[in-house]
This record gives C-alpha cells, sequence and structure tokens, in this order.
C-alpha cells in the first residue's frame, strides 16, 4: 500500500524522537511511501525509508501521523556477513 501524508497534515513526536526523524518521515510520506497495514490494528502502519523503519498511526478524523516507534534497518546480508557464533 502507497501512503502519502497531506502538505498540512502534522506528525506527533510523543516520545521525543530527534528533529531530522521527523523530518526524515515527513519526507518520505509527502514523497509516498511503501507501507504495510497493521493486520491486528486499523490506522496503524510499519514503513521502510532510507536506514531506518517507522511505526505510524494515522489518524482517520484529522490525518495527522503519530511516530510510535523508529529503529535502524539491518541490511539483507548482515547476519550472513557475520562471524559464525559457537556456544
Amino acid at each position: 500500500m502507497l501512503l502519502r501524508m497531506r502538505q498540512s497534515a502534522s506528525i506527533e513526536n510523543p516520545r521525543d524522537y530527534a528533529a531530522h526523524t521527523i523530518e526524515d518521515l515527513r519526507l518520505l510520506l509527502l514523497a509516498g511511501s511503501h507501507a504495510e497495514a497493521d493486520p491486528r490494528r486499523e490506522h496503524f502502519y510499519n514503513l521502510d525509508g532510507g536506514n531506518g523503519s517507522y511505526h505510524i498511526h494515522i489518524s482517520p478524523i484529522t490525518g495527522n501521523v503519530v511516530l510510535l516507534a523508529k529503529w535502524l534497518r539491518e541490511s539483507s546480508n548482515c547476519y550472513t556477513d557475520a562471524e559464525p557464533m559457537v556456544a
């Protein structure tokens, strides 16, 4: 699914992420980004962009976005490049 934010919508930041994180998310949403809907909760989405993944909620009434979590994405080969671990 493609998510695109209206220019007038705002991003709420209840966990106080850095300003550049909010700006990165804003740019992703203004350009339109592929997102996965949370199958258990309406209006909650996960989206990937740049080096991060974001978990957001979009208000069905106002269209405003709430950033709930952000984490760094690992490259797909990060586990294959790692040295074997022995227990």
